[in-house]
């Protein structure tokens, strides 16, 4: 059975070593279950025989016991502790531009000069007047004083004093309102001004943000309301920022629920990201609520995929023994057992989704187990019964290599990494391949191709078991040519016809 992929995927590759289809592994590791013997009869795990040769190869973890915390989980958007527009409050022309966007300012520092030589005329022409009253009030006092002069004039003359004095100080205010200087210490994040533009009183000139704390604002279920309190602890992920934590608190827990959603929103600030995280992106957000210490404590990829309740193949003795379990807390790759297990022994992580009851199994690396599948391939192709997938890539120089990789399609492989990798058997399988290739993690050619592989493996195992998907796969591709080349759409085909698959055998 032939699946058509782009041929530029194929040739954009570097040097790549023989390559098995990862999603073969359990259907490889499942005919590994018997064995021949030199007389060509068959030897089966489960009776006796040569355990050693029949035994499957696997990946175990220990049982082991540690801490695992049960957490509220939000996503929102970061943002700055404060933003600021800077406006000006008077006219004028942009004669001097002292700071760009992305430049730290301190509060007070000036970013603009306005041309200040109109508004120091009326400055000039306010204190002329007002010294002139100034000189007015002083003899109408002395007349005053004299009894030359009523009562009334001198109170007007006092009056027009005032109001020249408050005149001259207004001009002044309007001078200085020509430098433009920063009201908070932050970050410039936008500049809506030009050298030599002139702009309007009150116009917004510049945006200033203060990115020490950055802050999450989520908004909190009332029903859990009671389980967040100030100065809790808090993580938080990105997706910009793969594999990396940082650490946050919550400080302030609105009074009052919001009647519209019923939520309460909640601020965590997050010290210490400023290099990392920028106002905007998006964030995932764990509140701890709860912690259990010294559990017993196993890897999640050690679960079943297709049991209904948590169910794992515990090693005894070099076999294979599922054993129900009842689990307690879980977070992304550990969960806690209650029951079913006890503290040093080992569970199948890797391999354990084609095994039966009582089969022999043996322990080895991750490269150990690819050398292994490889290996039983190689003799399925060989008696017939395996499927040829030793097409080696060719070697590329350094510059093929650069030139490759622009090629690939990385909004294309996003899609994918997405869709594959959010299924625990893609994920599973990705992780086993990335301990023997860890470069592939930093190489979209190499990622690119590895979904190639996947997804023909995906095909293979499918026809093998329903040949009429591969006519309808065809028939697919006849109706929709750009399906022949899009990978996305080749595996969104496949997945929706391996779930009815899935169904139909339930």
């Amino acid at each position: 059975m032939n699946l058509t992929v782009s041929k530029n995927q194929r040739k954009n590759h570097s040097d790549w070593r023989v390559f098995i289809i990862p999603a073969l592994v359990v259907m490889i590791l499942s005919s590994s279950s018997c064995s021949s013997d030199k007389n060509g009869e068959s030897t089966h795990a489960s009776g006796g025989g040569n355990v050693g040769k029949a035994a499957i190869p696997v990946q175990t973890a220990l049982v082991e016991r540690g801490d695992i915390s049960i957490f509220l989980l939000h996503t929102t958007t970061i943002e700055a502790a404060k933003v600021v527009d800077v406006v000006t409050k008077v006219a004028g022309h942009v004669v001097k531009l002292q700071t760009e966007e992305g430049k730290s300012v301190k509060k007070g520092q000036l970013l603009a000069q306005l041309n200040e030589a109109e508004l120091k005329i009326d400055l000039i022409q306010a204190k002329v007047k007002m010294e002139t009253d100034r000189k007015a009030l002083e003899r109408s006092k002395n007349m005053l004083e004299k009894n030359l002069l009523a009562k009334e004039n001198f109170d007007t003359a006092q009056m027009q004093y005032e109001s020249s004095k408050a005149a001259y100080a207004a001009a002044k205010l309007k001078v200085e309102y020509t430098e433009v200087r920063a009201p908070i210490s932050g970050i410039v994040t936008s500049r809506q001004i030009e050298l030599g533009q002139r702009i309007a009183a009150n116009q917004a000139l510049f945006t200033i943000a203060d990115f020490e704390p950055l802050r999450a604002r989520i908004h909190v279920p009332e029903k859990n309301i009671m389980r967040v309190f100030v100065g809790q602890a808090a993580r938080i992920t990105a997706d910009a920022v793969p594999g990396k934590e940082f650490a946050g608190k919550v400080t302030m827990i609105s009074p009052v629920v919001d009647p519209a959603n019923g939520t309460v929103k909640v601020t965590i600030d997050i010290d210490g990201a400023q290099n990392w995280l920028k106002p905007g992106m998006f964030a995932s957000i764990y509140i701890t609520t709860e912690k259990h210490e010294n559990t017993l404590l196993i890897p999640k990829k050690a679960i079943l995929l297709e049991s209904e309740n948590e169910q794992v193949y515990l090693m005894q003795e070099g076999r294979a023994h599922k054993v129900a379990l009842q689990v307690g807390f879980s977070s992304s790759d550990i969960v806690e057992v209650l029951q079913g297990l006890e503290e040093g022994q080992r569970v199948v992580t890797i391999g354990q989704d084609g095994l039966r009851e009582g089969l022999p199994i043996k322990d080895v690396t991750a490269a150990g187990l690819v050398k292994s599948i490889r290996s039983q391939n190689e003799k399925g192709v060989e008696s017939g019964k395996g499927i040829e997938l030793n097409h080696r890539r060719p070697m590329l120089t350094s510059e093929q290599k650069s030139r490759a990789e622009e090629k690939v399609d990385l909004e294309l492989l996003a899609q994918l990494e997405k869709e594959i990798l959010d299924s625990r058997m893609g994920k599973r399988i990705f992780e086993m391949w990335l301990q023997e290739e860890p470069e592939m993690a930093n190489d979209p050619a190499k990622k690119m191709a590895w979904f190639s592989e996947f997804i023909e493996g995906m095909l293979a195992r499918i026809s093998n078991r329903a040949p009429e998907v591969a006519q309808a796969f065809k028939k697919e591709i006849a109706k929709d040519p750009d399906m022949e080349t899009n990978l996305l759409k080749q595996y969104q085909f496949l997945q929706e016809n391996f779930r009815k698959m899935r169904g139909d055998r339930r």
